[in-house]
């Protein structure tokens, strides 16, 4: 899905600095831990499960979080390599709404970020960005 999405950073001075990234965005959720339960059944009771039966395991709870796949719109190789090196080394990232009302804090994965050449010296960049807080999910 299209949208713009802009994204406040602290550049290497401690100065925020906006960039508007009209861009293709996906929308993801990753799972960071599950948790599951064994619950021994009787050894008596082969019909239920077989033979070799001893314990059932069930999954009783799942943290996730929000990310999300931003990539930019065409930029220069000067702007692609400036605004990836400032959003890629700074310790605040937020996503900023249009209005620039304060934003909501975002963590960048460093290892996400990566910058492809186009045709006439066009670039894009890509990266993933996760929110802060979990995702609500089922717990047993």
């Amino acid at each position: 899905m299209r949208e713009v999405v802009y994204i406040a950073y602290l550049n290497n001075h401690g100065s925020p600095e906006y960039w508007p990234f009209i861009s293709y965005v996906d929308h993801m959720i990753s799972v960071e831990e599950t948790g599951e339960t064994k619950k021994n059944i009787l050894p008596s009771w082969p019909k239920s499960y077989d033979a070799n039966a001893s314990t059932i395991r069930k999954q009783t709870f799942r943290r996730t979080r929000k990310q999300k796949v931003i990539r930019t719109q065409f930029l220069s190789r000067e702007q692609a390599l400036e605004v990836m090196e400032g959003i890629k080394s700074s310790i605040d990232v937020q996503l900023q709404p249009a209005n620039r009302r304060p934003g909501r804090t975002v963590i960048v994965d460093s290892d996400s970020i990566v910058i492809v050449k186009g045709s006439d010296r066009i670039h894009n960049a890509t990266m993933t960005i996760t929110y802060t807080d979990d995702y609500p999910t089922q717990h047993s």
